[in-house]
C-alpha cells in the first residue's frame, strides 16, 4: 500500500513538472539584458571617449548625430532615450525625415509606446524593461552603406554623462549590435559598409 501512495505522488508530480514546462511562470523570466551600446563602442574605440558632461552640454553631440542621419544614404537609425514617456516630437519628426527618404528608424527608451507597424513607414518605438541596462543610456546612431555615426553616453551620476561621438566602423557595428539584441524580432542588422 505505501508504493502504491508513492506511486501515486509520483504520477502527480510528474502531471505537475509537466504542467510547468507547457505553462512556465512569470517569475521565470528570462533575465534583463546587460549589453551596453556605449560599453560596446568604448572598447572598440577608446579613443574617441571624452570626459564626463552634463546632459545639457551634450545636446549640441547628440545633433550632430541627428543631423548626419538626414543626410542621404542613411538606411538604419537607432536611438535611445533616456527619459520615460513618448519620444520627443522633434526627434521623431527627424528620424521620421529619415524613413521617408528610405530608412528604417527604431527608438527604445522606458515606457516608450510600442509602436510597430508592418509596413515601417514611420519610426518604430519599443519600450524598454526597467531592469534594462539601457535604461540608463543616450543614444543616436546612424549608418548605412557609405556612413557610420554614433553618439552614445551612460548616466554616471545625477546629471553626469560618459559620453563618446565616434566614426569609427567597428565601435559604430558593435553599438548597433548592442541594441538591436533587444528587438529581434524586427529582423533588424547594422547595414554593411560597402567595399569592405
Amino acid at each position: 500500500m505505501t508504493d502504491g501512495v508513492a506511486g501515486a505522488l509520483s504520477a502527480e508530480d510528474l502531471r505537475a513538472s509537466v504542467r510547468a514546462l507547457r505553462q512556465p511562470m512569470a517569475a521565470k523570466r528570462a533575465p534583463a539584458p546587460r549589453a551596453s551600446a556605449y560599453g560596446r563602442a568604448a572598447l572598440a574605440a577608446p579613443d574617441d571617449v571624452r570626459p564626463p558632461a552634463a546632459r545639457g552640454a551634450l545636446a549640441g553631440r547628440f545633433r550632430t548625430a541627428e543631423a548626419s542621419a538626414l543626410m542621404s544614404g542613411t538606411a538604419l537609425v537607432l536611438a535611445v532615450v533616456p527619459d520615460a514617456g513618448p519620444v520627443d516630437p522633434a526627434l521623431l519628426g527627424s528620424l521620421a525625415t529619415a524613413v521617408r527618404a528610405g530608412g528604417t528608424a527604431l527608438v527604445l527608451g522606458p515606457d516608450v509606446p510600442r509602436d510597430v507597424p508592418a509596413d515601417r513607414s514611420r519610426p518604430l518605438t519599443v519600450p524598454l524593461r526597467a531592469d534594462d541596462a539601457l535604461a540608463d543610456e543616450w543614444v543616436l546612431l546612424a549608418a548605412g552603406p557609405g556612413k557610420r555615426i554614433a553618439f552614445v553616453a551612460r548616466r554616471e551620476g545625477d546629471d553626469l554623462w560618459a559620453w563618446s561621438l565616434t566614426r569609427d566602423a567597428v565601435a559604430v557595428q558593435r553599438a548597433g549590435a548592442a541594441l538591436l539584441e533587444r528587438v529581434p524580432f524586427l529582423r533588424l542588422r547594422v547595414p554593411l559598409l560597402s567595399g569592405r
